[in-house]
């Protein structure tokens, strides 16, 4: 995607000027794009606790007031554009797992996917998956219902998978899907907090061998 965060550099084109040159809504849209990618930038780099406000502003060259208009405070503001990112990932992870083959061809697919976007998007991975836990209850709240989803996906490939079996084909427990996503967690965190993002497609056959371990 190489899309999800950024910052605006002083020379960089400001949103034009002058009354008719662009519709409100148009604006604030502008504005809402520059923001929650500055957000993701600022916050990767120095971590949720330090970044400000203004850090967010000056990277986005807007105004305060265009950044109070759109968001209650940087917690709504770093959440929001979590949500913008996982909007885009996972639609993209469910198709790879629907997609025909068995099993395998259709885990790897989906787990591949899910490392080559990660490793595309350094500053959104940092941000979400070392700082969102820093955000308060709906930070913690917002990247639980993350892995619910993840583990939805997974268990629709279980399922997927199963549908033309002969004999009754019985799902995992919902936790046990949710606890495979856990385990690949583990090791996709200990890459990011490394600063190895670059590096996360290298866990495609690790991840895949442990999800089959128990999928199979």
């Amino acid at each position: 995607m190489g899309t999800l965060a950024g910052s605006f550099a002083r020379d960089s084109p400001g949103l034009p000027r002058g009354r008719g040159r662009l519709a409100d809504g148009q604006v604030r849209d502008a504005h809402r794009r520059r923001i929650v990618r500055a957000a993701i930038a600022a916050i990767a780099e120095g971590g949720f606790a330090a970044t400000t406000i203004a850090d967010i502003v000056r990277r986005a060259r807007v105004s305060r007031q265009a950044f109070y208009r759109l968001f209650a405070d940087k917690e709504a503001c770093f959440l929001a554009a979590v949500e913008i990112g996982r909007a885009e990932l996972l639609p993209r992870l469910i198709e790879a797992t629907l997609q025909p083959g068995d099993l395998e061809a259709r885990i790897r697919r989906s787990v591949r996917e899910y490392l080559r976007t990660s490793a595309s998007e350094p500053e959104f991975t940092r941000a979400w998956t070392l700082e969102l836990p820093q955000a308060g209850p709906r930070g913690l709240a917002q990247r639980n219902a993350y892995f619910t989803a993840l583990a939805i996906a997974v268990r629709h490939a279980h399922i997927a998978h199963h549908a033309g079996d002969v004999t009754e084909f019985v799902p995992l427990p919902e936790t046990t899907y949710l606890a495979l996503i856990g385990g690949c967690h583990e090791l996709f965190f200990r890459y990011v907090s490394e600063g190895s993002c670059g590096r996360l497609p290298e866990l495609e056959d690790p991840m895949t061998v442990f999800l089959l371990s128990v999928l199979n």
